[in-house]
């Protein structure tokens, strides 16, 4: 319950400090302690970027390029955002969710699932039905429709 409550008045206080940056950029340097990422992707070119990308914009992140790995850390630590690639060898991001969904632990996430795969409006929209999962976005991710994801 502590958790969920953090995760909230997290949430709460970044949109905050989104506003006053728009007028003290100061305030964009003390996002870093309020929000924590989780990247799982395969691929480390991509989550190279994110991260960097990540950390310039003020976010904590931690990075995984193998998925086991990626279900263990949601499994025994809080994240305020996990970014999940749904096509990824051996374990999907489908698979992870299943896993989450079974073990009645995907309602408290906030997973935002990404692809470079083509998935058809009905597979994403009953994903985004489930609780936990809070967004979509596509390969190659805008940046601007990251930054939304992660803080809505």
């Amino acid at each position: 319950m502590k958790m969920e409550k953090k995760s909230f008045l997290s949430n709460i206080i970044y949109r905050k400090m989104l506003e006053l940056n728009k007028h003290f950029p100061i305030y964009d340097r003390l996002i870093t302690i309020i929000m924590k990422v989780l990247i799982v992707d395969d691929n480390q070119d991509i989550t190279g970027l994110l991260s960097k990308f990540l950390k310039a914009k003020g976010f904590e992140n931690v990075v995984t390029n193998d998925p086991r790995d990626g279900l263990e850390r949601i499994k025994e630590e809080k994240y305020d955002v996990v970014l999940l690639d749904i096509s990824m060898p051996e374990m999907s991001g489908i698979d992870i969710i299943q896993t989450l969904e079974r073990e009645r632990i995907l309602k408290d996430q906030k997973i935002v699932i990404f692809s470079a795969t083509a998935f058809t409006t009905s597979q994403i929209n009953d994903l985004l039905k489930k609780e936990g999962i809070q967004g979509c976005l596509k390969k190659p991710i805008q940046l601007n429709e990251l930054l939304t994801a992660i803080t809505s």
